[in-house]
């Protein structure tokens, strides 16, 4: 009966304990994560500062409010939002550009359940220009993907993300988890660096059409006919003056000298014989 008594009286006092360790983002992994036990970024200066500041690094997996129930910025203020508001994780919230962060390879994001729960995932990133130097506030994220009820695998929840095209550089990932099966819900900051998206190559250059052979000339056709060795003169049709000798130029033949002696004979003659038959004429 006494030993009946003591298992019921340390079951009542074992359910009235805090669950303790229940989930948070591993790849890309959280700042507590990154600052736990066992991790090389947990000798990082902003890990040491935390931890220093209070920061429980072992429970790096309990960053929760209870009884929230969707009403995340009016229960989280601003420049708080890694914390949840809690003081002992308030070294989470130092801004700072040297937080270990994550380099982006896949869309394929990890939350480890250590104590497994239902409920939906809400995951935020920061907007352009946003600048990790400055307390982080609500009005700096844009909500990119909710998740209701996702399966569990091998211990964690995966998903399959898409953040928005614009986004490129050092950002902040947050990640809010609303348990369903109980009230508490699990807040997370990941620091990630996006690769700008690859521009696809253009298109090469089609060569230029080949260029056609010239077409040959047939050879012309033989003449039965010799062709003629002169050439013939071109024709005009202008008509072409006829040459005349200049006396001054060029001096008479011997024919054109015998000619015109003959012919001034010829008429001396004639002139004699008028002479004669005139003077006869008179003596008769």
């Amino acid at each position: 009966m006494f030993r009946l008594v003591g298992v019921l009286s340390l079951l009542m006092m074992l359910s009235v304990v805090p669950a303790h360790a229940h989930g948070a983002p591993t790849d890309p992994a959280s700042r507590a994560f990154l600052c736990s036990p066992g991790q090389p970024t947990a000798s990082s200066p902003l890990c040491r500062s935390a931890i220093a500041a209070g920061l429980p690094s072992k429970e790096w997996d309990n960053i929760r409010l209870p009884n929230v129930r969707g009403q995340d910025e009016a229960m989280v203020p601003d420049g708080r939002l890694c914390s949840a508001g809690l003081a002992k994780y308030g070294g989470l919230d130092m801004p700072s550009a040297d937080w270990p962060a994550t380099k982006l390879k896949s869309t394929d994001f990890t939350y480890k359940a250590t104590i497994p729960h239902q409920g939906s995932f809400r995951f935020y990133v920061t907007r352009a220009g946003y600048s990790p130097a400055a307390p982080l506030r609500w009005a700096d994220l844009d909500q990119f993907l909710n998740v209701p009820s996702p399966p569990l695998v091998n211990g964690s929840y995966e998903f399959k993300v898409q953040l928005p095209k614009d986004r490129t550089g050092r950002h902040l990932i947050y990640t809010v988890w609303q348990n369903t099966d109980t009230p508490d819900t699990y807040y997370s900051c990941t620091d990630v660096e996006i690769a700008a998206a690859v521009k696809p190559a253009p298109p090469a250059a089609q060569p230029a059409p080949a260029a056609a052979p010239p077409v040959r000339a047939a050879p012309p056709t033989q003449s039965s006919a010799a062709p003629s060795t002169k050439p013939s003169a071109p024709r005009s049709s202008t008509p072409r003056p006829v040459p005349v000798a200049s006396s001054a130029e060029q001096p008479p033949s011997n024919a054109t000298r015998f000619g015109i002696s003959a012919m001034v004979a010829a008429l001396g003659g004639l002139a004699v014989l008028g002479g004669i038959m005139l003077w006869r004429k008179r003596i008769l």
